[in-house]
């Protein structure tokens, strides 16, 4: 049988970016015979025209998000209708944007027979032009619908642009930053009156967890190795399959056993990248899983292997699925090409020493392309450098083996402490709708580790929380006034849309993000009642990994230095809770870990008693 080249592997390495013939990717969709994921911003859009007073829709987030693919989308869909997509079709809208994307005259029409304008991308213009053009934008045509494809530091710069009247500016655009911070800060889409939509496309997740296709990883997984199915038939075919590590790869993922919790253990940890704070664009996603399928090999990548020697088994284990995905053959500077490499390496399995998992780990039962056991090598150890080598290579084995496992291991629960996140089930936990309301060990935790922020430690479950006066956060003595004592039966934990919700209460806006795009829920928020019962409740927000650290902070690690930045952004939110108003004689002091009171009596003189 001869070596096979699948088409199919070359399609799929058409996303990574290293090579140096490999070009540049405009679009999210490297093959256009394949199908399209179906974002659920898509819908959004088709809906958000229709609306009458809809004027100007803005895309923006970072690079590589697919807002142009998005567009293309749109257009396609208006064009056939609810049937799918044909190729033919999706070429030609692609090059109609690429002739009218700059949004001088109509690309189309809405449903209702509205003109239709795209601005494909806001940085190809310079400023004074971008700000003109958001401008002219904010009212269309003949009553048409304008979409904006704009990256969030460009469109913030246009902004500011138009803001300076004394060169021109007329101060209207500011409304689209408006709108997107109040996306930020309240989950808000549209402005008030409903003529300007700013759709945040950081918020999207390729690993949505209320999605109808588990997201784009699961779908894209399910795409390149199990539903086309035919693709890999060359493979079958080909001299080299029993060494190849590409094959291997599908075969694994696509087993009908095990293949699925395999794809659900690579979409979790892309969740827990992006819940520690990392935004994973489209483009990044398919940069990683690509590299992760293939392990960065070419078909003649491997059959120049092969020719070498037709039955080694020793160079494949670095380019298997699950040691690919975490980029350890990659330079730095190829990783910068694909930042989310930087993520999924800080959450790294194989770094994590459990003892429950490396007991029963075997390196006899690692399968044909294991690395080499050092333990097994006959050969002695007789130097310095004989020592570092065996360390070294033993290191990489147990690498190898704690992340095999992770992703065959079919516990759930202990997939956060695998990755370093004690902290990652209780937020999760969060957002569940069905936790039990009584359980407050979230919330004891929470609050705990803000104690340890301002440098309280106290022992045991406690009823109250100790805010600080401001004056003691950052130079703390061995004694410290008591702003506030707040009962934690106050307090709530709420997961992002709740906090949302709850603000929208306040402000008469119903949230839409989490409907205008893949959803995901990447913090969570205390909410301490303010000083005031006619007051809103005040909210401090954490990520996965600031979460982390607060729990770490209220078991007693003490790090103020490394985690400096953390510290000031938190004390900066409990300032808001101070009470400044007390007037009473009467202080309340911490000292050590003991509360006293100052008092004041006749003569001025100060009296302490234990509080």
């Amino acid at each position: 049988m001869p070596l096979e080249v699948n088409r199919h592997v070359q399609r799929i390495r058409r996303y990574q970016p290293f090579d140096v013939d490999s070009s540049e990717m405009i679009y999210e969709q490297a093959d256009r015979t394949q199908s399209l994921f179906p974002v659920v911003t898509l819908d959004y859009l088709l809906n958000a025209i229709e609306r009458p007073t809809t004027k100007t829709i803005v895309l923006t987030g970072d690079a590589g998000h697919g807002k142009t693919s998005l567009c293309a989308s749109l257009l396609a869909k208006l064009q056939v209708g609810a049937e799918t997509n044909s190729s033919d079709v999706r070429k030609a809208v692609f090059r109609e944007l690429s002739v009218a994307g700059d949004a001088s005259r109509p690309i189309g029409q809405t449903r209702s027979g509205r003109p239709l304008y795209i601005l494909r991308d806001l940085s190809e213009i310079n400023l004074q032009a971008g700000a003109r053009k958001l401008v002219e934008l904010l009212d269309p045509p003949d009553k048409g619908v304008a979409i904006i494809c704009a990256n969030e530091g460009q469109l913030r710069k246009c902004v500011a642009e138009d803001e300076n009247l004394g060169n021109g500016g007329t101060g209207r655009a500011k409304i689209l930053v408006k709108t997107l911070t109040e996306g930020i800060v309240r989950g808000q889409v549209s402005a008030p009156d409903g003529a300007v939509t700013v759709i945040n496309l950081n918020y999207q997740s390729v690993a949505a967890d209320d999605s109808p296709n588990d997201g784009l990883i699961h779908w894209v997984l399910k795409q390149w190795t199990t539903t086309q199915w035919t693709r890999w038939k060359p493979c079958e075919t080909c001299d080299a399959r029993d060494v190849c590590p590409i094959l291997a790869n599908r075969n694994e993922l696509s087993d009908p056993t095990r293949g699925p919790q395999r794809r659900a253990a690579i979409r979790d940890l892309f969740a827990a990248a992006e819940r520690t704070g990392a935004v994973v664009t489209t483009r990044q996603a398919l940069s990683v899983t690509s590299y992760m399928l293939t392990g960065g090999l070419s078909c003649e990548n491997v059959h120049a292997k092969y020719q070498r020697s037709h039955f080694d088994t020793s160079w494949q284990a670095p380019h298997l699925y699950h040691q690919a995905l975490f980029g350890d053959r990659l330079t730095q500077q190829q990783r910068h090409l694909v930042p989310a490499f930087f993520a999924l390496r800080k959450l790294d399995p194989g770094k994590v020493s459990r003892r429950r998992v490396d007991d029963r780990l075997d390196p006899d039962t690692a399968g044909r392309f294991a690395p080499a056991d050092p333990s097994s090598n006959l050969q002695k150890v007789r130097t310095t450098r004989d020592v570092q080598k065996q360390a070294d290579q033993l290191r990489g084995l147990y690498t190898f083996l704690r992340r095999a496992d992770f992703f065959n291991s079919d516990d759930n629960q202990d997939r956060f402490a695998r990755m370093g996140l004690q902290a990652g089930d209780d937020f999760v936990s969060v957002q569940d709708k069905n936790r039990d309301l009584a359980d407050t060990t979230v919330r004891d935790r929470f609050l705990k580790g803000l104690e340890a922020v301002q440098g309280i430690h106290r022992a045991g479950s406690n009823p109250d929380f100790f805010l600080l006066d401001p004056a003691f956060f950052t130079h703390r003595a061995r004694a410290a006034v008591i702003s506030r004592r707040v009962p934690s039966k106050g307090v709530k934990v709420v997961d992002q849309i709740t906090q949302w919700q709850a603000e929208g209460i306040r402000t008469g806006v119903t949230p839409e993000m989490q409907d205008a795009v893949e959803w995901l829920n990447r913090a969570i928020y205390i909410r301490i009642p303010a000083v005031n019962s006619d007051q809103d409740a005040v909210s401090v927000e954490a990520d996965l990994l600031r979460f982390e650290l607060l729990t770490r902070w209220a078991a007693g690690l003490r790090s103020e230095v490394q985690h400096e930045a953390e510290i000031r952004g938190l004390s900066g939110s409990l300032a808001e809770l101070a009470d400044s108003s007390n007037k009473d004689d009467e202080i309340q002091v911490l000292v050590g870990n003991v509360m006293r009171k100052l008092m004041i009596d006749v003569g001025d003189k100060i009296r302490s008693v234990r509080a």
